[in-house]
């Protein structure tokens, strides 16, 4: 008997070890294939979210500055006192809180070193919240200024 020359073809350990690496880069894939769909449903929720906090930001700003639900005294308020604001699917709430800048308090409201100026009268600084879930429970805060115009 003759031994074979020449003989073409892959061996039993070649083909296994061959095996092992596509299965390791099959699980890479799958892997990064996860981890993406998790990032867009987070970004998807948490553009949800900033689309509410828009929406009741634009909805405060053109309300009269005596308004109801600008009344630093009715804290916090909710999303039940804005006729007509949709809640979607994952956004749990919408609060917000108010205060009101008073000359008469001993702190520089504005920033310039002069503590209770004429200029610091009606201001209302709104901190409104967006409550939301995606794959937990997060909160979505904007912070901005109301004057009342004469």
């Amino acid at each position: 008997m003759t031994p074979l020359k020449n003989t073409q073809g892959f061996t039993l350990i070649e083909a296994l070890i061959a095996m092992v690496v596509l299965t390791t880069g099959l699980l890479a894939l799958y892997t990064m294939q996860m981890s993406s769909t998790k990032g867009n449903m987070t970004a998807n929720k948490l553009t949800l979210a900033s689309s509410v906090a828009g929406n009741g930001f634009e909805r405060l700003l053109n309300l009269p500055y005596t308004h109801t639900t600008m009344d630093p005294a009715s804290n916090p308020h909710d999303n039940t006192e804005l006729t007509g604001l949709q809640l979607p699917s994952g956004v749990t709430s919408v609060s917000w809180n108010v205060t009101e800048w008073t000359n008469t308090d001993g702190l520089d409201n504005d920033g310039d070193g002069t503590t209770d100026e004429p200029d610091e009268l009606n201001i209302k600084s709104v901190t409104l919240n967006v409550n939301y879930r995606d794959w937990l429970a997060k909160t979505l805060t904007i912070t901005f200024y109301k004057s009342e115009l004469f």
